[in-house]
């Protein structure tokens, strides 16, 4: 109970006195109040490393001088035992579903993790804790959770190392592509099966949770949906495709022209940040090539290692990690 009052108590810090009537109830998924009291990054965020700076624990291309990118949040913890272990409480960040649970520590890179949905939302947004200790016995597939409700303890699991003095919250905001991610991840050339459904980290793509608390710190906007109204477009491109992909028929708000009764025969599709999907445009044009970059915002695109497009021979196309966003929105 104590630290379901303290997970409270930062969700008021975060929202004293709600400024939009239908806004939301946002918490901090860990009992540390540093960002909720306008601390600096060192006030929370877990580095990779003493030699490293706290940046290393942030979104985006923060890892490798650049070179690596970071999908969420590494929140450290304020409490251990004497030991040195964890012993913080993690808690839901908005009221949902349990879409997933891995209570495995090895067999992911998150170790035990565990995905919420929130339904109520359009798009309907995930977000995900990982390296956890333990997540709650009485959660399972589909229970449903409250804002600010402990759904497990910090911890330091993965299937790699993580040193118990760099035990940490890892803590993602996003939006899953596909609804048959086996179908795409079996036509790859991955060495190991795919344990985790459609909630492998392949299929999930991040905002900047910084950002996003941020901004509703600062009431910015009533709904995850506004926030996204307001990301800048990095790139529009157009993809030959008749059906509706299964992203749309889950988030029917992504699609800009409904009414639209030609025959589709290709989407023109939005991109933010990152390669986050803003949104979708049916099109009855055939295009001569399966992907045409319609247009892109260079200056605003991410740094190095999760660039959307690449120039040669001064023309424009996608990139890897874009073809893949693509795939996955598109499976056939």
């Amino acid at each position: 109970m104590k630290n379901f009052l303290l997970a409270v108590s930062i969700l008021t810090a975060i929202s004293p006195t709600l400024s939009f009537a239908n806004q939301f109830f946002l918490a901090w998924p860990t009992p540390n109040p540093s960002f909720a009291k306008g601390l600096g990054y060192s006030n929370f965020l877990q580095k990779t490393g003493p030699d490293k700076d706290f940046t290393s624990g942030a979104y985006g291309c923060v890892r490798n001088h650049g070179n690596k990118f970071h999908e969420g949040l590494d929140l450290f913890p304020i409490n251990r035992t004497p030991e040195g272990i964890a012993e913080d409480t993690i808690f839901s960040a908005m009221s949902g579903t349990v879409a997933y649970i891995c209570r495995s520590p090895t067999d992911s890179a998150y170790g035990k993790y565990i995905v919420l949905e929130h339904e109520q939302f359009t798009p309907v947004l995930y977000t995900l804790y990982a390296h956890l200790e333990e997540i709650h016995q009485n959660l399972t597939h589909r229970s449903q959770v409250v804002v600010a409700q402990p759904i497990g303890k910090m911890g330091n699991t993965a299937s790699f190392r993580i040193p118990l003095n760099r035990s940490h919250l890892h803590f993602e905001v996003g939006i899953r592509l596909s609804n048959n991610f086996d179908k795409w991840y079996n036509r790859q050339r991955f060495r190991t099966p795919n344990k985790h459904t459609n909630y492998n980290g392949y299929n999930l793509v991040g905002l900047d949770p910084l950002k996003f608390y941020s901004s509703y710190q600062k009431y910015s906007f009533s709904s995850p949906r506004s926030y996204l109204l307001k990301l800048p477009t990095i790139t529009k491109v157009q993809i030959n495709f008749s059906q509706t992909p299964d992203l749309l028929l889950r988030n029917p708000s992504l699609l800009l022209n409904p009414e639209y009764n030609e025959s589709v025969k290709s989407w023109v599709c939005s991109f933010g940040p990152f390669g986050f999907p803003l949104n979708f445009e049916k099109s009855s044009v055939s295009l001569k090539q399966q992907i045409t970059v319609l247009s892109y915002d260079e200056k605003n695109d991410s740094q190095f290692c999760r660039r959307m497009i690449y120039k040669k021979n001064g023309k424009l196309f996608p990139s890897e990690q874009l073809i893949a966003y693509l795939e996955l929105i598109f499976l056939d």
